[in-house]
């Protein structure tokens, strides 16, 4: 299994980090993906990269860290992919929920990292939140531009129509926790019918988001066979299928070899 959206290095995970991830091995997960938010934080992801295997990671600026950036914040987030455990660029987007960054700041920040993703050639990682129809048409366009540029949406909660968008320009959709919610999830487990086995990558969002029956409770990797579960019954296979799928899924996006 692959947890491919974890942010394993945040605070919640200092006490018992060791533990979290045992525990999410002995549940048969074999890799994590840490996405970067901020630049203050790089060093710590690339040390728990760097003790583990198993643990890679991506480099950018979310969008509720985008207002108050130094000068030469891009040269940091291209720094960052030099290293060996970086597989991409992100968490990246647009978010119009907090309201931590001015709208046009976000538009900015995110179009220039879209550029480093290409110039790279690595995939994104794209956070989307009440922004949908001022994040898609700069993301859409970004896909259209070059050959093999791609991305995934994570923690998608968006519609089906826009989903079916997504997938057909090649982005993935990043499936976690609140797909197994039971009230009012309709729309979650329409889209969930409707993407293809090979454009779903598994995540937590750890230590958000976490799925039934751990809502409200601090999220972690190896919740995410839970999610795994949903999946399979979804889609009608079987949980060794969806774990080989959505693993070999991960690996090919973030090309682990």
């Amino acid at each position: 299994m692959f947890d491919t959206h974890c942010h394993l290095d945040l605070s919640d995970f200092d006490l018992d980090r060791d533990e979290i991830i045992l525990r999410a091995k002995n549940t048969g997960f074999q890799y994590f993906m840490i996405p970067g938010i901020e630049l203050s934080s790089m060093t710590k992801i690339i040390d728990i990269c760097e003790q583990n295997d198993e643990i890679y990671f991506a480099s950018g600026i979310h969008p509720n860290n985008a207002a108050d950036l130094v000068s030469n914040w891009a040269e940091g987030v291209i720094e960052n992919t030099k290293h060996t455990k970086c597989k991409a660029i992100g968490e990246i987007g647009m978010d119009y929920y907090r309201e931590y960054c001015p709208h046009e700041k976000q538009r900015e920040v995110f179009g220039m990292q879209l550029e480093i993703a290409a110039d790279l050639g690595l995939p994104v990682i794209i956070h989307c939140r009440n922004a949908y129809d001022d994040l898609w048409p700069i993301l859409s366009s970004w896909l259209k531009n070059g050959h093999g540029r791609t991305g995934v949406f994570h923690a998608f909660d968006e519609t089906y129509t826009e989903a079916i968008a997504a997938v057909e320009l090649g982005m993935k959709i990043g499936i976690g926790g609140p797909y197994t919610y039971k009230k009012k999830n309709e729309r979650r487990i329409e889209i969930l019918k409707a993407v293809p086995p090979d454009s779903i990558l598994l995540e937590t969002d750890c230590p958000y988001l976490s799925p039934i029956p751990h809502r409200g409770e601090r999220n972690e990797p190896s919740y995410a066979a839970l999610t795994l579960a949903k999946i399979s019954e979804v889609k009608g296979i079987s949980f060794e299928e969806s774990d080989k799928q959505t693993t070999e899924n991960g690996l090919d996006f973030f090309r682990i070899f």
